[in-house]
C-alpha cells in the first residue's frame, strides 16, 4: 500500500520553532505513552504543524491560536480526508496517529476519539463500497441537481451509475476509482442548448461534442470501455 499521513496543525510561535517544538512535544508523548509514530515530520505553510506518515493517509496536527488547541486531520488521497476533528489535548491528537498508524478502524478512532469525526462517506470508503452513498448524497442535495439537472439521467444509466461521481463547476465526472483522477474518469459537461462536451482523462483529444443527453451518456459509457484495464 502507499503510504500516506496523518497531520497535526495549530498557530502561535514563530514559523519554525513552533513546527519544531511540537515535533519534539509529539515524539515525548509517543515516548512516553509506548505510542509507536514513526518519524514525526515537520510541516511549513498554511498548515503548519507536524505530521506522521501511515499506510492509509496522512495525520496531522496543526496548533490554533495560541497553540493550546489542535487540529487533528487525516488526509487519503487527493482531497479526501478520512476524519478530522478539534481537541486541546495533544497527548490525545497523539494517540489519533498512533490508533491509526497501527491500523485502526474509524469506528474505533471515533469511539477511543469522539472529537475525531466519522463521515457516513468515509465509513462507506474504508467499507469498501463508497460509489451508492455517494450518488445518493448527490441526488438527495437540491443544490445538486440544481446544478447538475441530468444527474437523475445519468445514475438512471446502468453502465455509469457504477462509477463514483462528483460534481464540478456544473459537469459530472465519474471515476474509475474515488479520489483517483489517475484510475481514469470522465467528465460530462453541458454546453447549452441542448448539447454536451463527453471527455476522459485517458484520451482528453478526442473529446466530443453530442446534441442529445441520451447521446451524451452512451458516449460517456463507451469511454470507460475504451480504458485500459485498471
Amino acid at each position: 500500500m502507499s503510504v500516506q499521513s496523518i497531520s497535526i496543525t495549530g498557530a502561535g510561535m514563530a514559523l519554525g520553532d513552533q513546527e519544531t517544538e511540537l515535533v519534539q512535544r509529539m515524539e515525548h508523548i509517543a515516548l512516553a505513552q509506548g505510542v509507536d509514530l514513526g518519524d514525526v515530520r515537520a510541516v511549513s505553510g498554511w498548515n503548519a504543524g507536524a505530521e506522521v506518515a501511515t499506510d492509509r493517509g496522512e495525520v496531522r496536527v496543526t496548533p490554533q491560536g495560541e497553540g493550546t488547541r489542535f487540529r487533528v486531520s487525516i488526509h487519503g488521497i487527493g482531497v479526501f480526508v478520512w476524519s478530522e476533528g478539534w481537541t486541546n489535548d495533544l497527548v490525545a491528537a497523539v494517540g489519533v496517529a498512533g490508533l491509526w498508524r497501527r491500523g485502526g478502524t474509524l469506528r474505533e478512532l471515533h469511539a477511543h476519539f469522539p472529537f475525531m469525526s466519522c463521515s457516513e462517506l468515509a465509513q462507506a470508503v474504508e467499507d469498501g463500497d463508497p460509489v451508492p452513498t455517494k450518488w445518493r448524497q448527490l441526488l438527495s442535495s437540491e443544490w445538486c441537481l440544481e446544478k447538475c439537472p441530468f444527474l437523475k439521467a445519468a445514475h438512471a444509466h446502468p453502465e455509469l451509475r457504477v462509477f463514483y461521481p462528483d460534481i464540478s463547476m456544473g459537469s459530472l465526472i465519474l471515476s474509475r476509482r474515488p479520489f483517483d483522477s489517475t484510475s481514469g474518469l470522465v467528465k460530462i459537461t453541458p454546453l447549452g442548448a441542448g448539447n454536451y462536451r463527453v471527455g476522459s482523462t485517458w484520451q482528453v483529444e478526442s473529446a466530443r461534442e453530442v446534441s442529445s443527453l441520451n447521446e451524451a451518456l452512451e458516449v460517456a459509457a463507451a469511454c470507460f470501455g475504451s480504458f485500459p484495464e485498471a
